[in-house]
C-alpha cells in the first residue's frame, strides 16, 4: 500500500495562472490557500454598454405590464439591466415589475441576483443550465408556463456567441 505521505499536496509552490476575472480575488486566496502563487491574468473582461435603448424599452414594457415572461440568462447582464433601467424607474418599481411577471431563472447566478431583490421565481432551469434545458423545462411546464401567443422577453448578456 502507498505510504499517503508521499501523495502530492497542494501546488508546492508552483506558479498557477487564474484566468478568472469576476472572482480573481477569491481565486487567487484559494491558490494561495493551497500552496500555490498565483498569476491572476483575466481572459476576459466586462465593458458596460453604451446604448441602453433596449434595456429601457425593456423597463418601460415591464413597467406598464406588457411582459408575460422574463427569463434571465445570467447574474452579471440581471445587474446591467437593472442599472440601466434606473433611468427610467427606480429599483423598487423594476423589482415590484418583475414581481407580477413570470420569471425563469437560466441557473444560479441569476437566481442569486433575484433573490437578492427579492423578485420570486417561477422556474429554475436544471442542469447544466444551458439553452437546451431551458427549451424542456419551458416545453415540460408549458401549461405552467405558457409562452404561445404571450410576450416573452430573454435577458441576453454580452454579444451573442456564433
Amino acid at each position: 500500500m502507498p505510504d499517503k505521505s508521499d501523495a502530492p499536496t497542494g501546488f508546492r509552490g508552483a506558479r498557477v495562472l487564474a484566468l478568472e476575472s469576476r472572482r480573481a480575488r477569491e481565486l487567487a486566496q484559494l491558490i494561495a490557500n493551497n500552496g500555490g502563487h498565483a498569476v491572476v491574468a483575466p481572459a476576459t473582461r466586462e465593458i458596460p454598454a453604451h446604448d441602453h435603448g433596449d434595456a429601457l424599452k425593456f423597463a418601460s414594457s415591464l413597467r406598464d405590464g406588457s411582459l408575460d415572461v422574463v427569463i434571465f440568462l445570467t447574474g452579471v447582464g440581471a445587474r446591467a439591466l437593472a442599472q440601466a433601467a434606473e433611468t427610467v424607474c427606480s429599483r423598487q418599481e423594476f423589482v415590484e415589475a418583475l414581481g407580477r411577471t413570470t420569471v425563469i431563472a437560466r441557473g444560479p447566478k441569476p437566481v442569486a441576483v433575484l433573490r437578492e431583490w427579492g423578485v420570486p421565481i417561477a422556474a429554475t432551469v436544471p442542469e447544466p443550465n444551458t439553452w437546451r434545458e431551458l427549451l424542456r423545462l419551458l416545453d415540460e411546464r408549458s401549461s405552467e408556463f405558457p409562452i404561445s401567443g404571450r410576450s416573452v422577453t430573454i435577458q441576453e448578456y454580452g454579444v451573442p456567441s456564433p
